[in-house]
């Protein structure tokens, strides 16, 4: 296995103490005994109530209706009371919709500003469609609090509409048809409404074409068998057209051509052919346009698209053809990629002129300034670009490394990790005086941490910017890294010095560093990656099912868990130890894999290991551009944050920041991997 050359540290850092108000420790450590509101500490949520809020949600949980009951009791009276009986009240309604209908009813009636009040909204509405109780449904729908519905749930809506009224209002059938004209097919729940429109005659020829074109390019060939089997005769020859624009344009589109057809079909058939061969989509959009078959508008978006696609593929010809797309059509990724395609060539004259040629908001970009000094520097303009680069290292971000290390100087990091301001005991009380934000720090002392986001979150847009500095240092006593940093980034202090620990935290610390040594890689690319994908918030999942606090998919999971003979249960994600000694063996692996290039391990963790080989160089690349010339944002964007944090993250475990330039190796060719 590859390992990493990881140096001892010079020395572990530890926050050292500070004088804490005492309101603050009290809303942050939970307390064994519970206290009548009499001798609840004042200011508090009642920490004291953190056994009783337990055994509650265990009652819960249980379906112990007497235990909860029994708990209930021990919050009249409290100082937050009102807000915690409400709360758990509709948690245990949220399992039970169907059995409590009428107490769902009357809590949406009577509590619907209460944070979890959405959740059993769409729940109780699900149950009202099941049960086909239109009218429950409809008043349900348009009353409080405002959700969300999503397809399945407007759709019901209509339904409800028609069983009661017999009609859709004019801006619902609307609605209803462009739901229908998708390329995708709908929810069950929505055929009422469809049907409404069919027998009412929204349904003609020109909406079943508009569907059809949909799904065809929503490659839901299926769906567009279909639409040709129910709708008007002669649709199978404009299904067919239309696929074959898509999967033979070198051939569809010049037929199409010369034969002087539809201007929507030729230009989404040269659309199709500039993914495929930009240049012959250039040839072709340039006869049609000459032949006023095209505007100049559709001319433009294939032109954009050919040049875009040339650039994507780090064909030298990309940069010409992007200065080539009529300005109309320019857009920040044409703009973006006129400079990417002259830096991934190393063309320095036209990365500066590209650079130049920007919309202001662009230019003045971090990553644009530097790049243009790089540009200065190589052009023979040293003083210049030193300049900018001195005000870029100011900052302690991604290019403020770099324009760092171009000067050869210091990083601008804290030289103390002491902690955050203090904040007032006026502050914090206002603060512990919330109720719900009190409840959302009891939930996170007992590890309920999707309930405990919820109500932070809903309470965070509602309080004074003044108490936030006091909310994040608050957060951070709380070992809740993920809202100490989101109040930050609403404080606008990314990049002050005082909140820099924090941050930056350190959770896990002796699962991590064990992982490092067992693995041979560096305890602050662990803690990087973990930043980056889940803020280190262990119980979230991506839409794509990646999960953990390092974010695997499960897949990747197991094949780690037997490639590493780790011995560990891939289905466990969720736990902290698991997940970690996944994602590290797996960090190790792409590391061997890329010989140890930080960039493109860390691009492959993020974008997968075969993407990257399609995105090495011809010719050995510089470390920096290459990572400024990764082709999807998301990854650019995440190797940027990642490498930067490596940085940071040396910094906090041994008091010394890790220079970049030492991650930045010179990228080669991907031949020299075979």
């Amino acid at each position: 296995m590859f390992r990493f050359r990881v140096p001892a540290p010079a020395r572990v850092f530890v926050r050292g103490p500070t004088k804490v108000p005492a309101l603050l420790l009290a809303l942050v450590l939970p307390l064994a005994p519970a206290l009548s509101a009499a001798n609840e500490p004042k200011g508090t949520m009642g920490v004291a109530l953190d056994d009783e809020l337990e055994m509650a949600l265990e009652a819960i949980e249980r379906g112990d209706r007497y235990g909860l009951d029994r708990a209930l009791a021990r919050f009249e009276g409290t100082r937050h009371g009102k807000q915690v009986i409400p709360y758990l009240e509709v948690q245990w309604l949220l399992d039970r919709v169907g059995e409590a209908p009428s107490a769902v009813a009357a809590r949406l009636r009577e509590h619907p500003d209460i944070p979890l009040m959405p959740r059993l909204k769409r729940r109780y509405l699900d149950h009202l469609a099941d049960t086909e109780a239109w009218g429950e449904y409809r008043l349900v729908f348009d009353r409080a609090p405002e959700i969300n519905p999503g397809v399945r749930r407007q759709c019901a809506y209509w339904q409800a509409e028609l069983v009661l009224d017999g009609t859709l209002s004019e801006e619902q059938s609307d609605a209803a048809l462009a739901v229908w004209e998708r390329g995708r097919s709908q929810p069950e729940a929505c055929d009422p409404a469809f049907d409404w429109l069919d027998a009412n005659g929204y349904l003609d020829e020109s909406a079943y074409r508009a569907r059809v074109r949909a799904a065809v390019e929503a490659s839901q060939d299926g769906l567009a068998r279909y639409l040709v089997r129910q709708g008007p005769t002669g649709l199978a020859a404009y299904r067919d057209r239309w696929q074959s624009l898509r999967d033979r344009p070198a051939a569809a589109v010049p037929a199409l051509i010369e034969a002087e057809g539809d201007a929507e079909e030729i230009t989404q058939g040269l659309l199709w052919l500039a993914k495929r061969e930009p240049a012959r989509a250039r040839e072709w959009v340039a006869r049609a346009a000459s032949q006023e078959l095209i505007d100049a508008e559709q001319a433009g978006s294939v032109s954009r698209l050919a040049a875009l696609k040339a650039a994507y593929l780090y064909q030298p010809q990309g940069h010409k053809w992007l200065t080539e797309v009529p300005l109309a059509a320019r857009d920040e990724e044409v703009w973006t990629w006129t400079v990417r395609s002259a830096l991934r060539h190393l063309d320095w004259s036209r990365v500066k002129t590209s650079i130049d040629a920007m919309p202001d908001e662009l230019t003045e970009r971090r990553e644009w300034r530097y790049w243009r000094a790089v540009a200065d520097d190589h052009l023979g303009q040293s003083t210049a670009a030193r300049t900018v680069w001195r005000e870029l290292a100011t900052t302690p971000d991604y290019h403020g490394f770099l324009a760092a290390d171009r000067l050869g100087i210091a990083y601008p990091l804290p030289a103390d990790q002491g902690e955050p301001p203090t904040p007032s005991d006026e502050a914090v009380a206002t603060l512990a005086n919330n109720p719900w934000l009190s409840l959302a720090f009891a939930l996170h002392r007992l590890d309920r941490p999707e309930d405990a986001r919820r109500l932070f979150n809903h309470e965070i847009d509602g309080l004074d910017d003044d108490v936030l500095p006091a909310l994040a240092y608050l957060a951070d006593q709380a070992d809740w890294p993920d809202r100490a940093s989101v109040v930050i980034a609403r404080m606008d202090k990314l990049h002050d010095p005082a909140w820099y620990a924090t941050r930056f935290a350190l959770p896990h610390r002796a699962l991590v560093e064990a992982q490092a040594e067992r693995q041979g890689v560096p305890a602050e690319w662990i803690y990087s990656i973990m930043r980056r994908e889940s803020l280190f918030m262990r119980d979230i999942g991506s839409g794509a099912g990646a999960q953990g606090l390092m974010q695997l998919m499960p897949a990747t999971a197991r094949w780690i868990n037997r490639q590493a003979a780790l011995g560990v249960s891939p289905r466990q994600l969720a736990d902290p130890g698991t997940n970690v000694a996944l994602g590290t063996a797996y960090i190790g692996h792409m590391a061997e894999r890329f010989d140890g290039q930080y960039p493109l391990a860390t691009a492959a963790y993020n974008a997968g290991p075969g993407r990257i080989q399609g995105w090495l160089p011809e010719v050995p690349l510089p470390g920096d551009v290459w990572v400024d010339t990764i082709l999807f944002d998301e990854t650019r964007a995440y190797a940027q944050a990642v490498l930067a944090g490596m940085v940071t993250y040396r910094w906090r475990l041994t008091g010394e920041p890790r220079r970049l330039g030492e991650l930045l190796s010179v990228v080669t060719p991907g031949d020299d991997r075979e």
